[in-house]
């Protein structure tokens, strides 16, 4: 009697799209988590900004902040909700190994890049208006008595320095998992191990 070979062991598959499923899926639900949590912070910044107002801030500057946040907020969450079900779709494609994955996840790169960007700018504008309206108490005392003008005024300059600095990082970070996705889906390797999907 001929005893026959063991069967070929299968070969094992490419363990990127779990991986980098998984990684989207994490991010997609983190991203719509930040999104709907944007308007929520609106109570608790409009108590900080009323205590301002009782150190001598102007309440014109912190009704225009508060209203310019609150518009802002709700573009976040739009902004934010469509990028995470763009990205929370592609990650469950990409698991189940499915061609169209590639596209969301590069279409989804390309829109996080520009609107997370946008986003960054707009919010630094609102950041800038919140340090003048937080500093402008102290700045008016230390006018007063010409002694303190000087550091407050270099203390100024200092925070929007640094407010520069923190938008290029914010952006790096920002950029990385979106240039990632861009990168490894248009390797030649990865196209030609989607095409036997």
């Amino acid at each position: 009697m001929e005893t026959l070979p063991p069967p070929l062991a299968k070969p094992p598959g490419a363990v990127w799209p779990k991986t980098l499923g998984i990684i989207a899926l994490i991010f997609g639900i983190g991203g719509l988590l930040q999104g709907v949590l944007s308007p929520l912070s609106l109570f608790i910044t409009r108590q900080q900004m009323q205590t301002f107002v009782k150190q001598g801030a102007d309440q014109g500057q912190v009704d225009e902040y508060l209203a310019k946040l609150s518009q802002m907020s709700y573009v976040t969450l739009a902004i934010y909700a469509s990028l995470a079900i763009l990205l929370i779709a592609g990650g469950i494609l990409l698991l189940k190994q499915r061609r169209i994955a590639s596209m969301l996840l590069q279409t989804w790169a390309v829109l996080k890049i520009l609107g997370g960007g946008f986003l960054m700018f707009r919010m630094m504008a609102l950041t800038r208006l919140q340090m003048s309206i937080i500093m402008a108490p102290t700045m008016n005392s230390a006018s007063k008595g010409s002694a303190g003008a000087a550091e407050m005024q270099m203390i100024n300059e200092i925070t929007g320095y640094a407010t520069w600095i923190g938008l290029g990082f914010g952006f790096l970070w920002l950029a990385i998992l979106p240039i990632f996705f861009i990168i490894w889906f248009n390797r030649r390797k990865v196209a030609e191990q989607m095409k036997a999907w």
